[in-house]
């Protein structure tokens, strides 16, 4: 998207299409968006589309309807930039639906995986999917529980690191027990899940005094 074009936008409050684009009135016909789906999965959307789409989100009183439509925006962005799709999910998760578990969970990854995690928020993001893994069934639910519950304890872990090497005002020993704990909790799902335990055995065992507190024997 071009500087002239945001320029645009922010200064005037109005969009100018390019020649025979008509911008489609999403905010009160939301069926529309369907007619984007193909493209946007594609990260097909022209300037003109998403501007478009930008309007009819700002324009929408309907929380039902800027979800619909920042979601298309969404699904068009994660196709060619997660920088950009990082930026709509937090507007999304912010503006929209913080309750969705499945953007949570794509979301909490992403941030592990930047160059400057931020452990607090990594582990903020997997309670909010976790809190609703409900609506995950069969492998799908044990992929990513057994995902995020990893995720969490490495996040936590990490912190608890930091902490130990010399960071400022830091509870070393709060977030050695809360590693503790994620971890025995990972642990926990594993073994019901029948999924490798190896990993969150040798995290719990980092953090814990005793192997009991583990769920092993001593």
């Amino acid at each position: 998207m071009t500087v002239a074009w945001l320029l645009g936008a922010a200064l005037f409050g109005t969009v100018a299409w390019g020649q025979g684009y008509e911008c489609a009135a999403y905010s009160a016909s939301p069926a529309l968006l369907e007619q984007l789906e193909a493209d946007a999965s594609k990260g097909g959307l022209s300037e003109e589309e998403i501007g478009c789409l930008e309007q009819n989100y700002t324009d929408s009183d309907v929380q039902t309807t800027k979800d619909k439509i920042s979601r298309v925006l969404l699904v068009n962005a994660y196709a060619y930039s997660t920088q950009d799709w990082a930026k709509l999910v937090r507007r999304h998760l912010d503006e929209v639906d913080r309750s969705d578990p499945d953007i949570a969970y794509l979301y909490a990854f992403y941030l592990f995986n930047t160059d400057e995690a931020d452990s607090e928020e990594v582990i903020r993001w997997t309670d909010v999917a976790l809190e609703r893994r409900d609506i995950w069934t069969g492998d799908v639910y044990v992929s990513r529980v057994y995902g995020l519950m990893k995720l969490k304890s490495v996040a936590s872990a990490a912190a608890w690191q930091h902490a130990a090497e010399g960071g400022e005002g830091e509870d070393v020993d709060g977030l050695r027990n809360r590693t503790k704990t994620f971890a025995r909790e990972w642990v926990d799902f594993a073994k019901v899940a029948g999924k490798d335990m190896e990993e969150s055995v040798e995290l719990c065992l980092s953090a814990a005094t005793r192997r009991k507190a583990c769920g092993l024997e001593e």
